[in-house]
């Protein structure tokens, strides 16, 4: 089910190689934090899915309100993610729980599950790269503030904490 969601998100986002890459990364750090930190089948499927999505409406921000700023996101992403998690039979309620997750991802305050955690956590850790944020202090407030999971903890530490980290060493 994920593999097909994640197959379909690269097609809808057609030639745009940046929010391609986006997706599957924050997938991947979504994954790695619900496997190392023992999510359950369910809440493992569901931060996944959400992950693959969470930014699924920001070329209709783009058209409908020339920004992509989170609010817009939030609006036009839980409608399209709606109809690709329905095309696949998804059922309701981890549609639902999933459109949830889309629909406020860029809202801390509604964070209620390590599900959704794990999705903002991951999505931080790649946007704290593309972003070329090398703040040590900075990236330490995010962590503080942030980061829940035992396994996001430890990999924001590991990837921009420790050494010398640097968004051009890649």
């Amino acid at each position: 089910m994920v593999f097909g969601i994640m197959a379909r998100a690269v097609e809808y986002n057609g030639n745009d190689a940046a929010r391609i890459h986006h997706l599957i990364r924050v997938h991947s750090f979504a994954r790695i934090i619900g496997k190392a930190d023992h999510f359950d089948e369910n809440h493992q499927k569901i931060a996944e899915l959400a992950a693959v999505l969470h930014d699924i409406g920001i070329h209709n921000c783009e058209k409908k309100y020339h920004s992509t700023d989170g609010k817009y996101q939030e609006i036009e992403g839980e409608l399209v993610a709606r109809e690709i998690l329905e095309e696949y039979n998804v059922p309701e309620w981890i549609t639902d729980r999933v459109c949830y997750i889309v629909g406020h991802h860029h809202t801390l305050s509604a964070i209620d599950g390590l599900d959704f955690q794990a999705v903002v956590e991951a999505d931080i850790l790649v946007n704290i790269f593309d972003k070329k944020i090398t703040d040590k202090e900075r990236i330490a407030l995010i962590r503080d503030k942030i980061f829940r999971t035992k396994k996001g903890k430890q990999l924001i530490e590991q990837m921009y904490l420790s050494g010398d980290y640097s968004s051009d060493n890649n």
